[in-house]
């Protein structure tokens, strides 16, 4: 548990010395994934799916440029990160 609790910690150092240039990288990188998991869920009609995937990429992204405190934006970013991995691969197994 302290070891991911280091983890988390390091990568928020991370982020708060390299603030705008990870949020530009994490920011491209969760929309593409939220795209890719929106076009499955449309490829499936799951509206359900898609409600999930739109909410998590939009707060994900809110979270960013409004610059909200640092571990907002990462528990924000990990959480649209997992959904929407989840999404897509339930889209690839359906």
């Amino acid at each position: 548990m302290k070891d991911k609790i280091n983890f988390f910690q390091k990568q928020l150092e991370y982020y708060e010395d390299n603030r705008f240039g990870a949020m530009t990288l994490m920011l491209t990188f969760q929309s593409c994934l939220g795209s890719v998991a929106a076009m499955f869920s449309l490829h499936h009609n799951n509206t359900i799916a898609l409600a999930i995937c739109a909410v998590m990429t939009m707060a994900s992204n809110a979270a960013f440029i409004s610059q909200a405190p640092s571990k907002w934006c990462l528990n924000i970013f990990y959480l649209s990160v997992i959904a929407n991995t989840i999404i897509i691969i339930y889209g690839l197994l359906q």
